[in-house]
């Protein structure tokens, strides 16, 4: 989409610089998904303090899945025999 708006030409030849973009359309393009990905990593970082972890269930996992790798681990030397 062309869109024509104003930037101060200073700021933009920094964001060249600092984004290594070859041309201005380049730079711009790149602050945008920039900005957009630094919105939704904050969103997603006020949202990771509001979800309910069950620690128990966790934990027993955790447990199971260790008595599941014991018991693959004894069929592996089953067959190394």
């Amino acid at each position: 989409m062309r869109t024509t708006v104003t930037i101060d030409e200073k700021m933009v030849r920094e964001l060249m610089a600092l984004s290594h973009a070859k041309n201005k359309t380049a730079a711009v393009a790149f602050a945008i998904k920039e900005q957009i990905r630094r919105t939704k990593m904050k969103k997603l970082a006020d949202i990771l303090g509001t979800i309910d972890v069950d620690e128990k269930g966790i934990k027993n996992g955790d447990k199971l899945d260790m008595g599941r790798a014991q018991w693959l681990e004894g069929i592996g030397a089953e067959n190394d025999k």
